[in-house]
């Protein structure tokens, strides 16, 4: 029986000296820095993949609304596609480019010079905020604009 009872002593006082030194260490500047230290790197990596997981869900749903915007101008090219490939297409532009007309067509031939001062007269009168737009004046040179480029 004396040797149970040392063994249960020496137990004991093992377990109390592994405890008497844990609180020693935690006591230490050195390890709370170090705790510290450690403890902030963490909350900055976890601050750091919050941020990096926003940014790829940002860059996600950027992606899928550029597909569906492609998925859109697919549709659309292959319908018309489909419709360039008929003849009634091709003779309608061959029509168009070469300034041709098929029975029972007027072809109207306007000049650059006159499509470009017609836009620019449209974008001024769309600007302005005036009442009336149209003000009867007769000029000598809105006659000779008239009969010289015709406008």
């Amino acid at each position: 029986m004396g040797k149970v009872i040392r063994v249960r002593k020496n137990r004991e006082g093992i377990s109390n000296k592994g405890n008497s030194e844990l609180p020693q260490i935690f006591d230490s500047v050195f390890v709370k820095i170090f705790l510290i230290g450690i403890s902030a790197f963490i909350l900055w990596s976890v601050y750091n993949s919050v941020n990096i997981t926003f940014q790829k869900l940002d860059i996600l749903k950027r992606a899928e609304r550029e597909v569906e915007d492609l998925r859109i101008q697919n549709l659309y090219l292959s319908i018309s596609m489909k419709d360039m490939s008929t003849d009634k297409y091709l003779e309608r532009e061959a029509r168009n480019r070469l300034n041709f007309g098929d029975t029972g067509e007027i072809v109207f031939v306007i000049p650059e010079n006159v499509m470009d001062q017609a836009s620019s007269d449209v974008e001024k009168i769309l600007e302005s905020k005036q009442s009336n737009i149209f003000e009867p004046t007769f000029t000598l040179n809105s006659w000779l604009d008239f009969l010289l480029k015709g406008i």
